[in-house]
């Protein structure tokens, strides 16, 4: 049994014009016209115009009923009128009553009366919207992926060795890690915008270098100015890239978890973050824990979680962080929408 109001089912009609012209089985090009049309008889739901024709959509989310058909009739003979007053294009009129199920001889009714019946699943609509939401598509794709580094400051010999480009092989040596760890860390240090790779040579970034003359020699862990300007960066690109959005998702993990257990236990807590990454199916249980640690420690490195023992607690710093995500991320989908 369908339950949604057919206002919505109108509304994805209305901004997905490639879905209709597949629903109506079109090679043109639509322009919605206007919606909610007033007429003598009633409102007609959309009205496309193509290169050849002007297209009436009367829409329904229920099965078909013969006063549907007399419906659609009447608002086709009214845009025939229309045309003859000169208030719309003189083109072929294509009149259409859409509906998830026809019954009985509706079908054939509809076509002696000119109206070409079509039937839409609402579950492929739904789904195929949920999907062509650039913002919602963008963050199905992106995903948390764990990179072997269990805090930030561990990148810091990397970035301040960066001095100059150097190959892979080269900070291998500097740095007295295998090639492959130091990939791994490298990895990260791109997905957080801190190096640029062009060909074989590794750069800072612009931010990177900014990082770097922060550097403070007397603390080995990330001070409050590269602090600071790593949670700026984020704020302004929340879902940039993996490492990003995971730090986020484990801030926001706390938050929505602390509505049922504050503070939250590590048991809850990497669960959740699992779920929320969409990694729920490929992470076994070890590797969620083992993820949800490296980013709420990636985290608590920014001061945006704290943690006792084996409980998590979202800091003022982490609260203001995530408040203005979610801020980012609202107007990110609506932008989309």
């Amino acid at each position: 049994m369908l339950e949604i109001r057919e206002s919505q089912i109108e509304d994805i009609f209305a901004t997905q014009l490639d879905e209709v012209k597949s629903i109506l089985s079109l090679n043109e090009n639509l322009t919605l016209i206007d919606r909610q049309r007033k007429v003598y008889s009633g409102r007609i739901d959309l009205l496309f115009l193509s290169s050849s024709s002007l297209h009436l959509l009367e829409l329904k989310a229920v099965a078909s009923e013969i006063e549907f058909c007399n419906q659609t009739i009447g608002y086709r003979k009214d845009l025939l009128h229309l045309q003859t007053e000169n208030e719309l294009p003189s083109l072929p009129l294509k009149s259409y009553l859409v509906c998830p199920e026809f019954k009985n001889n509706h079908k054939n009714y509809c076509i002696d009366n000119e109206i070409i019946p079509i039937e839409f699943s609402p579950y492929e609509l739904l789904k195929n919207y949920y999907f062509k939401v650039k913002a919602i598509s963008d963050l199905i794709t992106l995903k948390p992926s764990n990179h072997g580094l269990w805090n930030l400051h561990l990148l810091n010999p990397i970035i301040y060795a960066l001095n100059e480009p150097f190959r892979v092989s080269d900070l291998s040596k500097i740095i007295k890690k295998s090639k492959s760890t130091i990939n791994s860390y490298l990895k990260l240090a791109e997905e957080l915008n801190l190096i640029e790779k062009n060909a074989e040579l590794i750069n800072l970034s612009n931010l990177g270098r900014k990082y770097a003359i922060l550097k403070d020699e007397k603390i080995n862990r990330l001070n409050e100015k590269q602090v600071s300007l790593l949670k700026e960066y984020i704020i302004k690109n929340p879902f940039s890239s993996p490492a990003i959005y995971g730090i986020y998702l484990s801030v926001e993990s706390i938050f929505i978890l602390s509505k049922n257990y504050y503070p939250v236990p590590l048991n809850k807590a990497y669960k959740f973050f699992a779920t929320i990454s969409g990694k729920q199916s490929e992470w076994a249980d070890k590797a969620s824990s083992d993820a949800f640690i490296m980013y709420s420690n990636y985290a608590i490195d920014l001061g945006l979680l704290a943690k006792i023992e084996r409980n998590y607690y979202i800091t003022p710093a982490g609260i203001r962080f995530i408040l203005l995500l979610e801020l980012n991320k609202s107007i990110l989908f609506v932008n989309s929408i």
